[in-house]
């Protein structure tokens, strides 16, 4: 498991201790996992989008003896709720995620969130919102 899958696996695990959000399953996108379709109940699948990696020397000119990498990816969280159930309960967990976010991350690695308007997947036959994220961390080292 990559830095990147690490820090998000971490936010992750602290938005499953909220209570409101007990209730939703949380699941890696072409994880080794099989989803129903349709899909019962409420579904999060949580997937990184991009990544960048940087080698660089923090402080730039000032300071060259401390050396690390960047880190920096985008990430979503698909949030579905079955059509079945008009989307019952979806904008009060993507709201619930959206600030969770900020209890959730621990590393203080998190820059932006939002969520998207409601949508509808023909092929999973659900409603969904995407909370979005992005995060940027440095690994660095005396060098």
């Amino acid at each position: 498991m990559n830095q990147i899958e690490k820090q998000v696996d971490q936010i992750i695990a602290g938005l499953k201790l909220i209570d409101k959000l007990k209730p939703v399953r949380f699941v890696r996108e072409y994880g080794s996992h099989n989803v129903e379709n349709p899909i019962s109940g409420l579904l999060a699948v949580v997937s990184v989008t991009d990544t960048t990696l940087s080698k660089s020397y923090i402080g730039g000119y000032l300071s060259s003896t401390v050396k690390g990498e960047s880190y920096a990816a985008k990430v979503e969280i698909r949030v579905y709720a079955p059509a079945t159930e008009n989307g019952s309960g979806l904008s009060e967990v993507a709201s619930e995620i959206l600030t969770g976010l900020k209890k959730a991350d621990s590393q203080k690695i998190i820059v932006e969130a939002d969520v998207s308007p409601i949508a509808f997947d023909p092929d999973m036959n659900a409603i969904y919102r995407i909370v979005h994220f992005g995060i940027e961390f440095c690994l660095c080292e005396e060098g």
